[in-house]
């Protein structure tokens, strides 16, 4: 009889371990890894928050009038009328008259398909009249101004009634943020 229930406990152990303890013990291991991984994501996530931290003082610290003239060299948008107004501007500390704007927004890659570049461009064409002394001094202060400009051509005309002011046409390019 002994012998019967030593068999019949050693089977129930047998049973025991294979329908509860075994399962029970995977289930354990696994939320021992699923913690471990949390553990890390925990320690992850403070590491991004002190450096979201040491970013956002970083940040903070900056002027706000360096902010302005950040915004300025790269704005976040194209904004052509706020770039015709601040030429025209310089112009007229010159005493010369900006006419015949004309944008053109374009994309900075001809490829076909999406592009995936970060900025866009706009091409802005105008002409004034100035004498010549004039006209540098102007593009010298567009040279200063704290928007990214290039200028990629300037065609003139000499005067032709012998006078002291030539026709010039700028065309410059500007860049924007997308």
């Amino acid at each position: 009889m002994s012998t019967i229930i030593s068999i019949l406990i050693m089977i129930a152990s047998i049973g025991l371990f294979f329908g509860f303890i075994d399962p029970t013990y995977g289930k354990i291991r696994e939320a021992r890894v699923d913690k471990l991984n949390y553990d890390r994501a925990l320690d992850n996530s403070e590491q991004l928050r002190a450096e979201r931290d040491k970013l956002l003082s970083k940040f903070n610290a900056i002027k706000p009038a360096d902010l302005e003239d950040l915004e300025k060299f790269l704005p976040d948008n194209i904004d052509n009328v706020r770039l015709i107004i601040d030429i025209d501007e310089m112009a007229k500390q010159y005493g010369m008259r900006i006419r015949n704007f004309k944008a053109d927004a374009n994309e900075t890659s001809t490829a076909i398909g999406k592009d995936a570049s970060n900025y866009g461009t706009l091409t802005l064409s105008f002409s004034t009249s100035a004498q010549y002394q004039t006209f540098l001094a102007f593009m010298h202060t567009l040279e200063k101004s704290l928007r990214l400009i290039d200028v990629t051509a300037i065609d003139f005309a000499a005067p032709a009634n012998g006078g002291s002011l030539y026709d010039y046409s700028v065309t410059i390019k500007t860049y924007w943020l997308k």
